[in-house]
């Protein structure tokens, strides 16, 4: 007999009889509710009796500090509400136990004790007379600041973990997974181990939604609606929730598949990879949670668009921004907006905006748009260019989701589990107050909005914190399959070119592997030029990144602004893009960079610079070179006199005798002026190695 057919049965029973349901909740300091304000009414065993209702009775048998293990400190099997538990007679028992296992007085010496002492504790339950359903659950989380965490309990828990999926297909039980979605809300946390009242309500609601089936209905993810574009070449992979073991059934295009909601409330349908098209007619219909109908659904060419500010500068702002949009509408561009509720610009957040500073609730979605609206005018200059250039070539739909958010850092857009297996990764997740890694703008920033926090009693999470964008904007659409990404981010970061590196290159190996596609299309854009100091070694450190596989870099130092961080010359930033997915993406043949170093020979007191997209190497006005300064052994650069020849640029200054090194466009506000016959920039570069 099923789980749910089981409780179904044993509540029309008990009502019938006129007697409650009876809940056990057994667990440790989580379940007990230590940490949680007002626990007797805000745990999540008192959160899930308001929640199951009077037909049931649920009792909270929650031990602090107790352990699985019969040799832990502190197992559960010593403390008289073990006893308790078992006299209650209960007709449901859900166990949370095993944080306090993974501890290193526990786990190094009984881990080989787990299993057993787990499924003994299972058997002590079934064998009560009142023969209860028993559900076990997966760990909620342990984050990184917890002291232990990187002393062996990180290795601890994931062994843990593995082992209680072990547990439930011996005993034969089912598992409520805990650590998600609780890992992508630290918010909702009090410390590094215990969930606070929100936290414990996620936990209830999971355990409820479980229990009772009702998942809410028939629901879709972000990215479905209206004008929505599904990715070309690949699986169709169609996707939701609804209430446990409904029957489902899609029909896309004529065709039909039907299928089960899993008791986890989920379900899944796939079609086999598909060409460009559309409109296609989607509907989805629940059995006994009604149903969604998608009148236009088109199939193409799909993007994410996503960085900071300069990738969120607004359409109707760039230059010529008016006359874009008026002249270059193209309704087989779809364009979809993630737009940040509490937008850190320079003010003290206010307490709606800091109820938004969660995961759950800082990105208000806009739908899918191919009209003249508000949702082009507001959306990224840069991201609509590239997907107008871009259809102008592929001629299929293409559509691009935006969720940039202005100064946010890289690391607001790793995931916790990538950000927590280098020691220097968790400092920065875990000290984010004044931490010297961090751009001292961003802490301030940072200060500045959240400075009435704690007047208003919240415990809001900056959208400049480590994760917090992945947790608010990635996550929720990682299961949507995408062509690529471009990225335009790095000025919060150019202070530290050498941790930015580390923690790009992490972003993308954490995106590719989310996203399930190795080989994930990444492309960004080198940061433009200004007077800030730093840009131009940072330019050249985003060169260097491109030997990551499967990216591409478009140069914009020529189009930068002396003092304004956000040049208004988007277009021609978005249009690099497109050449670049063109040709890297989709095989055309078609330029799409400016000269790259690759080798650089020294002939007597001559430098001379070799590159690849060097055909028609000159200058954008006809004269020398600018920018370009070499160096002896000494690391000492001064001006060069050069000339090209036959794609070739010779360097020299009669001062240096023996000149090494070499470097071109490093002054942060760049006047350099070389390019390729095609008119791309060249990008910043050095053969000095740091």
């Amino acid at each position: 007999m099923s789980k749910i057919i089981y409780l179904l049965s044993l509540f029309f029973t008990f009502s019938i009889q006129g007697q409650s349901i009876k809940v056990a909740c057994v667990g440790n300091s989580v379940t007990y509710g230590s940490q949680v304000k007002e626990r007797e009414s805000n745990s999540y065993p008192a959160q899930l009796q308001e929640m199951l209702g009077n037909e049931y009775e649920v009792i909270n048998f929650g031990y602090p500090g107790a352990t699985v293990l019969k040799n832990g400190h502190k197992p559960y099997w010593n403390n008289s509400i073990f006893k308790r538990s078992k006299s209650f007679e209960p007709n449901l028992v859900i166990i949370h136990l095993g944080l306090n296992d993974q501890g290193n007085n526990n786990w190094p010496e009984h881990k080989e004790d787990f299993i057993s002492d787990y499924l003994d504790l299972i058997e002590k339950y079934r064998s009560l007379s009142s023969l209860p359903e028993i559900i076990i659950c997966k760990l909620s989380p342990s984050f990184s600041g917890h002291h232990w965490f990187e002393e062996g309990m990180r290795e601890n828990y994931k062994e843990i973990q593995a082992k209680i999926d072990t547990i439930g297909v011996l005993a034969g039980v089912d598992i409520i997974d805990l650590q998600n979605p609780l890992y992508h809300f630290p918010e909702f946390y009090a410390d590094d181990l215990h969930p606070a009242k929100e936290g414990a309500t996620v936990i209830a609601n999971k355990i409820y939604q479980f229990i009772s089936g009702n998942y809410g209905g028939l629901k879709l993810p972000m990215l479905y609606g209206e004008n929505m574009v599904f990715q070309r070449n690949v699986p169709l992979i169609i996707n939701g929730t609804a209430n446990a073991l409904d029957e489902i059934t899609v029909r896309f295009n004529g065709e039909t598949i039907r299928t089960k909601v899993s008791k986890h409330g989920q379900w899944k349908v796939t079609y086999p990879a598909k060409g460009a098209g559309g409109p296609y007619k989607l509907s989805i219909r629940s059995t006994y949670s009604g149903d969604v109908n998608i009148t236009n659904v088109y199939i193409g060419e799909v993007w994410l668009a996503s960085g900071q500010s300069n990738m969120d500068f607004k359409l109707s702002k760039s230059l010529h921004g008016r006359s874009v949009i008026k002249d270059s509408l193209n309704s087989n561009i779809f364009l979809f907006s993630m737009d940040g509720k509490a937008h850190p610009s320079n003010h003290v957040f206010s307490l709606e905006d800091l109820t938004n500073c969660n995961a759950s609730n800082y990105f208000q979605p806009s739908g899918w748009s191919n009209k003249p609206d508000a949702v082009m005018k507001n959306f990224s200059a840069i991201a609509y260019s590239f997907a107008y250039n871009l259809q102008k070539e592929l001629k299929v739909p293409v559509g691009i989701v935006c969720n940039a958010v202005g100064g946010s850092t890289t690391q607001s857009w790793i995931s916790r589990e990538a950000m927590e297996t280098t020691h220097q990764t968790i400092s920065l997740l875990n000290d984010t107050h004044l931490n010297p890694l961090v751009h001292p703008w961003v802490s301030n920033r940072k200060a500045i909005n959240l400075s009435k926090m704690r007047d208003f009693g919240v415990k809001a999470r900056h959208p400049f914190d480590p994760t917090m964008l992945f947790d608010a904007g990635i996550a929720p659409i990682k299961d949507f399959p995408i062509k690529g990404v471009i990225w335009y981010q790095g000025e919060s970061n150019a202070e530290r070119h050498e941790l930015h590196s580390k923690l790009f290159k992490m972003m993308v190996t954490d995106w590719r592997d989310k996203w399930n596609t190795p080989h994930l299309s990444f492309n960004y854009v080198q940061l433009s030029s200004i007077n800030r100091p730093n840009w131009g070694k940072f330019r050249d450190s985003q060169r260097k990144l491109l030997s990551i596989p499967n990216t591409g870099m478009a140069v914009s130092l020529d189009v930068g602004h002396p003092t304004d961080v956000h040049p208004k010359k988007k277009w021609i930033v978005g249009k690099r893009l497109s050449r670049i997915a063109l040709a890297k993406d989709y095989g055309l043949n078609t330029p799409y960079s400016g000269p790259m170093l690759d080798f650089v020979n020294v002939r007597n007191s001559v430098l001379e610079i070799h590159f690849t997209h060097a055909n028609g190497l000159t200058t954008n006005d006809g004269k020398a070179v600018r920018d370009i300064e070499i160096a002896g052994a000494d690391k000492v650069f001064v001006k060069a006199e050069n000339q090209i020849n036959n794609d070739i640029i010779e360097v020299w200054n009669k001062v240096v005798e023996k000149p090494r090194y070499v470097r071109y466009g490093y002054s942060s506000y760049t006047d350099g002026n070389l390019v390729n016959k095609d008119g791309f920039p060249a990008s910043t570069f050095s053969n000095l190695v740091d």
